[in-house]
């Protein structure tokens, strides 16, 4: 979902390279697009390997794509299931996503469409400019940073939901994710908030904010 295009352990205001150029640079590699969906970039060998690390049930009928196949180009019953899908965000906090309070994911979910929207790669280093990792009664979210722009309107009418729920089999999940201490340190975002002097697309970012 977010890559981080470099070593993740960054130090305090530190300003990386603009998204924009990640995603110029993606945009830059191997085929074109089919009707804007990427090419897939998938090895049966890959593919066949995270099967076994994740202990894929067979019921699940899990089929690696044809080459020259998209991510809209799914068989009839089937559905397509990225096979990074949450995982960078959740692998550089240690958080499983069924630790993930809602309003987390969908702060997570509107970052990304906010970026994309403006034609630039989501990443994880980006992310942390706009939320701080939070934690409360067992459940992980993202809280605004302060002196960060809104990226979305928290929303209402979410309530009780945390004696909502239910189960499936953790191999469900196609991602290697861990399960995180809820008692454990979180340390406190050092890396600059975004602003008209350390990123180039911040003032982009205020007109659809």
């Amino acid at each position: 979902m977010m890559a981080e295009p470099s070593n993740p352990h960054s130090t305090p205001g530190e300003n990386p390279e603009p998204s924009s150029q990640v995603a110029v640079e993606d945009e830059a590699e191997g085929d074109a697009p089919v009707e804007n969906f990427p090419v897939l970039k998938f090895s049966k060998l890959s593919f066949y390997n995270l099967m076994m690390d994740i202990q894929m049930p067979l019921e699940y009928g899990a089929i690696h794509p044809q080459e020259g196949d998209t991510t809209a180009d799914a068989p009839t019953g089937y559905v397509t299931i990225g096979a990074d899908f949450l995982a960078f965000v959740l692998e550089w906090y240690n958080l499983h996503i069924s630790q993930l309070g809602p309003f987390g994911m969908i702060r997570v979910r509107n970052f990304e469409y906010a970026f994309r929207a403006l034609g630039m790669e989501p990443t994880v280093r980006d992310f942390r400019r706009f939320y701080q990792m939070t934690v409360s009664m067992g459940f992980f979210s993202f809280r605004q940073r302060d002196g960060s722009p809104k990226l979305m309107v928290p929303p209402k009418g979410m309530t009780k939901w945390k004696t909502k729920f239910f189960y499936i089999k953790a191999a469900a999940v196609a991602a290697k994710l861990t399960f995180r201490n809820v008692t454990g340190p979180i340390i406190t975002e050092g890396i600059s908030v975004p602003n008209t002097d350390t990123m180039d697309w911040f003032p982009t970012l205020q007109i659809i904010g």
